[in-house]
C-alpha cells in the first residue's frame, strides 16, 4: 500500500499527466519500454554491514514492482551468494519470478570487472562462473548480457558469445557522441554490433534516460517534466525506450559518494517509481516488455554498427569523466591493484592444479567496485588479504649470445650518438637522455629544429611545426609529472651518463641521476643491439606520494618519416586480437588526444587498457611498439595525433596515474603487496 508521504508527493501531478489522445489511440502507438536494475551488493560505498539494509530497502521493492510490471533485474554471482547468505527468501522469490517470466535475469559475471583492463581469459573465467552461479541460484543461463559498467571494447564480443550470451547492452549516449554520422533514429530501437569479427544485436541502455528517471523519483523532477520527456523520444520516433538501466541503491538509500547526492526524506522513492510506471501504463504512453522483447524491433535496415573509433577506443558508460582510466590509474591505487592482479594471474596461469576458488579469488581482487569509492573499512580488508607477490624476476630483455654485437658511442656536443649495425640511438644529455633520434640505419644529422632525416621517433624543436599552436619542443623517452596542485615535473634536465656494453649479450646499458622537482630521479637506458629496442627504467623519490599525472614513454613521430595516409595505432583492449584504429578516414587525418583532461579533476579522457603489454603506432611499413609488462606495472596507452597544416602531430605514450574524483591521497596505507611497481617500458622499431 503507498503511503500518505508518497501520495502527497506524486499522485496529483501524477493524476495531470496524462496524455491528450485516447488511451486506446495511445496504447496502439506506445512504444516498447522496458526496466534493468542493476543490485550490486559489492557496491564500493557500501559497507558490508549495510548489506541488509539495501536488501530491505532496495532489493525487495524491485521484486515487488515486478508483480505489477515486467522487469529486468542485473547481478553478478558474487551479489546473489552475499543476497543468499543474508536473505535467502529474496534469492528465492527471483527465481519464482523469472520462472514466471514476471523478471528477465540479465547477466554480467562472477564479479563486476572491466573487461578492457583483464585478460580475455579472465573475462571467460568470470563469464563461465557467472554461469555457474546462475544456473544454481537462479535456475537459468541468462541469454542478455549487460556489459559490466558498460565498459565495452570489440574483442569483448566473442568472449561473451562465446558464453552462450545472444544480445548485449551498452550505453547508447557515449557510443553515439563519437559518432556523429550515425542517424539518431538508431537509438530507437535495438541494433547490431561488431567486434573482432562477430555479430551480436545490442540493447541499448541510455544515460541521459536513466538519469531523468532518477531525477524524478529524487523528487527533482516533476511527473510533468518527466512525461514531457517521454514525448520527446516518441517524438524522435523511438519504438524502444529504456526508462531505466541503472543501480537499485540509489532510491530509497544513499550510498554516500558525493555531497551532491539528492537527500533522503523518508523511504518513498520506489513508491514514486510504482506510481510513475501506473500512471504511464493507465495512459498508455508505453508498453511495458522484459527487456529481450524489444529484440523483436531489432532494426536490420542499418549495416552492422562499430562501437569503437581513435577517439573512444573504449566506450563506458555516462558522462567523460566516466572512462577507462577511472578502474585502471585513479581510485585510492588502481594502478597498483591491478599489476598485483596481473601478477597473481601469472602465478595461477604457472599452477597445474588452480582451483575454481583460485580464481574466483583473483575475479574478487579485480571487481571494478575496489577502484573507485570503496570505503576505507573495506579497502584495509582488501589489502590484508593480499599475500606478498613480489614482479617476475625477468627483466623484459631477450638475453642471447650474439657473437659480433658491436655498437659505437660517441659525444657529439650535447648528444650521445649510438650506433650499431642495425641503427642508430641519440640521447640528449642536456634533456636527461630524452631521445633525440631513433631510426635505423646511420645517424644523418638534420637542420635545427628537424629531427634525423632517417629517424622514426625522437624530438621535434622549437620552430619545427609552422604553427604558433605547437610552439615548443616534443621529446621522447621522458616523464613528465603534472601534480594536481602545482606546476610540470619532467626529467629533462642536464645529466652525465655513465655506459657500459656487454658483448655478449649486446646490450648498452646507461644511467644517470637527474635532479627535478621531486628530487634526484634514476634513469636507466638499456639498448638492445640485436633487437633494437630501448628498455628505459626509473625509480622516483618519495614517488608513492605522488598526486597528479605520471606519464612516461613519450613516443613522438617525426612526420617526415612516415605515411600519414596509413597511419594507424592498435593495442588490445581485453580481447585475443590486436584492435587497430586507423588514423586517417574520410581523406584527412583525424584529431584525438587521449591525454586531453575532461576538467580541472579529470585529468583525461581516455586510454587504451594493454592488456597485451603492449602499444603500437606507425603505418603500413614502419612501426613504433611501446611495451610495458603487466607484472612491472599495469600503465595505460595513449595516443595524440592532430594534422597541422601540411604536416602533422602523432604521439604515443604510456601514463601510469591519473586523477580523477575517485583518485585518494593515501599512499602511506598501502599494503606492502601492493607498493612494489616498476616503472619501466621498452621502445622497439619495426620496418618492412
Amino acid at each position: 500500500m503507498l503511503s500518505d508521504q508518497a501520495k502527497k508527493l506524486s499522485l496529483i501531478e501524477l493524476d495531470h499527466s496524462s496524455a491528450d489522445s485516447s488511451t486506446s489511440e495511445a496504447q496502439h502507438t506506445a512504444p516498447m519500454s522496458y526496466v534493468v536494475f542493476h543490485i550490486n551488493m559489492a557496491f564500493s560505498a557500501i559497507e558490508e554491514e549495510e548489506r541488509a539494509t539495501v536488501i530491505e530497502r532496495c532489493y525487495w521493492p524491485v521484486l515487488k514492482l515486478a508483480q505489477h510490471f515486467p522487469v529486468g533485474v542485473e547481478a553478478t554471482g558474487y551479489t546473489l551468494s552475499r543476497i543468499a547468505e543474508i536473505d535467502p527468501n529474496w534469492v528465492a522469490e527471483l527465481r519464482r519470478l523469472v520462472a514466471e517470466q514476471k523478471v528477465e535475469f540479465v547477466g554480467s559475471g562472477a564479479v563486476q570487472l572491466i573487461g578492457p583492463l583483464v585478460a580475455p581469459e579472465v573475462t571467460q573465467k568470470n563469464l563461465e562462473l557467472g554461469n555457474s552461479d546462475y544456473e544454481r541460484l537462479v535456475g537459468i543461463q541468462p541469454k542478455l548480457a549487460l556489459v559490466n559498467e558498460q565498459a565495452y571494447a570489440p574483442g569483448l564480443l566473442p568472449l561473451y558469445k562465446g558464453a552462450g550470451y545472444k544480445a548485449v547492452m551498452l550505453d547508447w549516449a557515449e557510443a553515439a557522441s563519437h559518432h556523429p554520422e550515425w542517424p539518431s533514429d538508431l537509438s530507437g530501437k535495438p541494433q547490431t554490433i561488431r567486434g573482432a569479427g562477430v555479430e551480436m544485436p545490442v540493447i541499448w541502455s541510455d544515460a541521459i534516460s536513466f538519469q531523468k528517471f532518477q531525477r524524478y523519483a529524487h523528487g527533482e523532477l516533476s511527473a510533468e517534466e518527466y512525461f514531457e520527456f517521454l514525448s520527446l523520444q516518441q517524438e524522435k520516433g523511438a519504438r524502444a525506450i529504456p526508462l531505466y538501466t541503472s543501480d537499485a541503491e540509489v532510491f530509497d538509500y544513499r550510498p554516500g559518494r558525493f555531497q551532491s547526492e539528492a537527500g533522503l526524506g523518508g523511504a518513498v522513492e520506489y513508491e514514486r517509481i510504482h506510481l510513475l510506471l501506473t500512471a504511464m501504463q493507465k495512459s498508455g504512453v508505453a508498453t511495458f516488455v522484459l527487456p529481450s522483447e524489444v529484440l523483436q524491433l531489432r532494426d536490420t535496415s542499418h549495416d552492422a554498427l562499430q562501437v569503437e573509433s581513435a577517439a573512444a577506443p573504449v566506450t563506458v558508460k555516462k558522462q567523460r569523466k566516466y572512462n577507462l582510466l577511472r578502474w585502471g590509474l585513479t581510485g585510492r591505487s588502481d594502478m597498483r591493484l591491478n599489476t598485483y592482479c596481473w601478477r597473481k594471474l601469472e602465478q595461477l596461469q604457472q599452477n597445474d592444479d588452480t582451483s575454481e576458488e583460485d580464481w574466483r579469488s583473483l575475479l574478487h581482487m579485480w571487481a571494478s567496485d575496489f577502484r573507485t569509492h570503496i570505503t576505507q573499512k573495506r579497502w584495509e580488508k582488501l589489502q590484508e588479504s593480499l599475500p606478498l607477490l613480489p614482479p617476475s624476476h625477468s627483466d623484459g630483455q631477450h638475453r642471447q649470445k650474439t657473437g659480433s654485437a658491436s655498437c659505437q658511442v660517441e659525444e657529439q656536443g650535447r648528444n650521445l650518438v649510438i650506433q650499431t649495425a642495425l641503427g642508430h640511438l641519440v640521447l640528449n644529455c642536456y634533456r636527461g637522455m630524452a631521445i633525440q633520434a631513433f631510426g635505423f640505419g646511420r645517424y644523418e644529422p638534420a637542420v635545427a629544429g628537424a629531427p634525423a632525416k632517417n629517424s622514426l621517433i625522437g624530438t621535434l624543436a622549437h620552430g619545427f611545426f609552422d604553427d604558433i599552436e605547437f610552439g615548443a619542443d616534443f621529446y621522447s623517452g621522458h616523464m613528465v609529472f603534472e601534480p594536481a596542485d602545482a606546476g610540470k615535473i619532467s626529467d629533462l634536465g642536464r645529466c652525465t651518463p655513465e655506459h657500459t656494453f656487454d658483448d655478449h649479450t649486446g646490450e648498452l646499458a646507461l644511467m644517470a641521476d637527474i635532479a627535478t622537482g621531486l628530487g634526484s630521479v634514476k634513469k636507466s637506458i638499456l639498448l638492445n643491439v640485436q633487437e633494437h629496442s630501448v628498455t628505459v627504467e626509473y625509480e622516483l623519490p618519495d614517488e608513492l606520494r605522488l598526486w597528479g599525472s605520471l606519464r612516461l614513454g613519450h613516443a613522438m613521430l617525426n612526420p617526415k618519416a612516415f605515411d600519414k595516409k596509413s597511419l594507424f595505432f592498435a593495442s588490445h583492449n581485453g580481447g585475443n586480437e590486436l584492435e587497430y584504429h586507423p588514423l586517417f578516414e574520410n581523406g584527412e587525418l583525424v584529431t584525438i588526444d587521449h591525454g586531453r583532461p575532461v576538467n580541472k579533476l579529470v585529468s583525461a579522457n581516455t586510454a587504451v587498457g594493454m592488456t597485451g603489454g603492449e602499444l603500437i603506432i606507425g603505418d603500413k611499413s614502419k612501426r613504433v611498439i611501446l611495451t610495458m609488462a603487466r607484472t612491472d606495472a599495469a600503465g595505460l596507452g595513449m595516443v595524440a595525433c592532430q594534422p597541422v597544416k601540411e604536416s602533422f602531430f602523432a604521439r604515443a605514450l604510456i601514463s601510469v596515474r591519473e586523477t580523477d574524483e575517485t583518485a585518494r591521497k593515501e599512499p602511506d596505507l598501502l599494503a606492502p603487496a601492493i607498493r612494489t611497481v616498476r616503472k619501466r617500458y621498452k621502445i622497439a622499431l619495426q620496418q618492412k
